[in-house]
């Protein structure tokens, strides 16, 4: 499994006091950017060929807390890709108290952008395609 680190920020906590849970999907989107910058290539440099990555689905389950300051990690892996379609499973360890606090994942798709019609990138960009596909196998 991959994994991204930082401390939560004070502006994505609630009166509560935690981490608001409508900001664990950019927790992951956060990640997953990062992700997809380490293991294929920029995601501006796949924005300037055309290409864009929207989510399809998403699901969370709520397990601990997030506080400001904490430091956590979203650990993820590629758990399925097509040329397509991907997903994406992740879990976010609280480090600060030592406890798993979300468990998630997100299905995204290729498409060109402006049009939001799927694509294939093992047709038009089979050296995107590779990449993937060689995480896939590595199971990262």
């Amino acid at each position: 499994m991959w994994e991204y680190r930082r401390r939560v920020r004070y502006y994505e906590t609630d009166r509560m006091g935690v981490v608001h849970h409508s900001n664990y999907l950019r927790l992951l989107e956060d990640a997953r950017m990062d992700w997809i910058r380490d293991h294929v290539m920029n995601y501006c440099d796949m924005e300037k060929m055309g290409i864009i990555i929207p989510a399809v689905s998403a699901t969370e389950q709520f397990m601990g807390f997030l506080r400001y300051d904490d430091e956590f990690s979203v650990r993820m892996k590629l758990v399925g890709f097509t040329g397509v379609r991907m997903e994406f499973e992740y879990e976010i360890m609280n480090i600060t108290g030592d406890e798993v606090c979300f468990r998630g994942s997100s299905v995204h798709c290729f498409t060109k952008d402006g049009d939001y019609k799927p694509i294939s990138v093992k047709r038009k960009h089979p050296e995107i395609f590779a990449k993937f596909m060689e995480n896939l196998q590595k199971g990262e």
